[in-house]
């Protein structure tokens, strides 16, 4: 997930689960003079801010008592929006039948942005249905030329 050590986003991900929420991503990286650790979390129905505040409050609890953050580093905690990422493979099952925004290492069928809805993840390829498209409109795309996957929101 990022460049934390291992323990430690164990440590956050029981942290997360113990509040029946799901860890969707950590990053960990330079800004400015110190670091940020950006934690995304999710559940059913959403996030609300009491759970964001949660869980802020807990992981800043154990990163200080443990100090095992040896750096000046300022802690986000946040839902992944509406627009969410995937970044993991259950991802793709998890949204199966959603709105989808696939962009592309190399292009598909001519296109390196792809917007339809998910209709197969077999975890070596995604099936993307653009339905403004009348003859052909599944788009087949590996996994291997997928550079980012975003729900697209719906209105």
């Amino acid at each position: 997930m990022s460049n934390l050590p291992a323990r430690i986003e164990e440590e956050i991900e029981k942290i997360v689960s113990s509040e029946g929420l799901e860890l969707v991503h950590i990053d960990y990286r330079k800004q400015g003079r110190g670091y940020l650790l950006r934690i995304d979390i999710d559940k059913e129905g959403g996030v609300t801010l009491e759970h964001c505040s949660l869980v802020s409050q807990q992981v800043s609890t154990y990163l200080d008592v443990d100090d095992v953050v040896p750096v000046e580093y300022e802690l986000q905690v946040s839902s992944p929006g509406l627009d969410r990422k995937f970044y993991k493979d259950s991802d793709y099952n998890k949204f199966l039948g959603r709105l989808v925004r696939v962009k592309t290492s190399s292009a598909v069928r001519g296109l390196h942005v792809i917007v339809g809805r998910l209709k197969e993840f077999d975890g070596q390829k995604i099936i993307v249905t653009d339905p403004a498209v009348r003859r052909d409109p599944d788009y087949e795309i590996p996994l291997a030329v997928i550079k980012e996957t975003r729900l697209e929101v719906e209105i």
